[in-house]
């Protein structure tokens, strides 16, 4: 116990937390835009999966911001997929949602195999390239605090901090500008925008598309820093993990930060465990963050039960 908590509050584990949680953190804004405009995006999994495979097979012939916004793209365009099949052809979400996954599944093991000339498993013999790490060696130079601060802080990827800048653009976005009013009022209530002139079907493409290219930013981040490469199904749930931390942050920016903050600590604590608990297997271990997520939905449903009978007996 006394070993695990030292590897808890160690500057290598808190590192280790960042870069686990900025996937999970890009592809729960993603589903929090499209949940808040009422069209569920259950297709984050597929979507992070086709955008970090994009991304490393692209990263081979260009240089890696090119890749990272091959997969920003490639996520875009599968939102874009998916708001054709529901809005235009009125297909059930939930259902364009899992087709959308399956593809993904099925469609980047083909891919795999004929960028890397049979090899079904990894892009081991591909050359991708990695994002680049934010060096922030001056902090040295500050008394006492510098040395400690710099192993903290430094040598995590730039999408990490542009996760931590989304968080803030994106609250912006929903609370202080009236596009994100729009949003959340399509989600709320769709029947008053439509009679003020808004197109809702428009913002629920447009928010499909956004979250379609936040989840594909996960992607990248995955397949280029995380792990240098892709592997087959290497998402292994985060986009349903996102899913669920959409819903613990109750709907809200920094809620979903902090729910995305918390399922990144879990799956560190996968990473950690097996390597001081060798009589745990390993399999129950990497179960950690998916309790977790049931646990939140659970809370989550118990929470929202309760604020419906809080609102009955109110109008009572």
């Amino acid at each position: 116990m006394i070993e695990l908590l030292m590897t808890v509050f160690s500057a290598t584990f808190f590192v280790t937390v960042i870069r686990t949680t900025t996937p999970l953190l890009f592809a729960t804004l993603g589903g929090l835009i499209s949940d808040l405009s009422g069209a569920l995006n259950v297709a984050l999994e597929g979507m992070m999966l086709i955008s970090a495979l994009t991304a490393v097979i692209i990263s081979v012939y260009a240089p890696w911001y090119v890749a990272v916004l091959s997969g920003i793209c490639a996520g875009a365009m599968l939102g874009a997929l998916m708001a054709f099949f529901h809005l235009r052809l009125k297909a059930d979400i939930i259902l364009v949602g899992f087709a959308v996954n399956i593809l993904a599944t099925g469609g980047t093991v083909f891919a795999l195999s004929q960028a890397t000339g049979g090899d079904k498993g990894t892009s081991i013999n591909l050359q991708s390239k990695a994002v680049p790490a934010v060096n922030l060696s001056f902090l040295d130079a500050i008394p006492v605090v510098g040395p400690t601060l710099r192993s903290l802080l430094s040598d995590h990827s730039i999408l990490s901090w542009l996760a931590l800048f989304m968080v803030f653009a994106v609250w912006y976005f929903l609370y202080r500008t009236p596009y994100g009013l729009w949003l959340r009022g399509v989600g709320e209530y769709p029947a008053a925008p439509e009679a003020a002139g808004i197109n809702v079907t428009k913002v629920r493409a447009w928010s499909l598309v956004a979250s379609g290219a936040l989840a594909g930013i996960g992607g990248a981040q995955l397949a280029m820093f995380n792990y240098i490469g892709f592997t087959r199904d290497m998402t292994a749930g985060r986009g349903f993990i996102a899913l669920g931390a959409v819903l613990l942050g109750a709907r809200h920016p920094v809620g979903a930060m902090l729910a995305a903050l918390l399922f990144g600590i879990f799956e560190a604590l996968a990473v950690v465990m097996p390597n001081l608990f060798n009589w745990i297997p390993g399999e129950m271990i990497q179960t950690i963050p998916f309790v977790v997520t049931v646990l939140a939905l659970i809370l989550f449903s118990y929470r929202a039960q309760r604020a419906r009978q809080m609102r009955t007996l109110t109008k009572i």
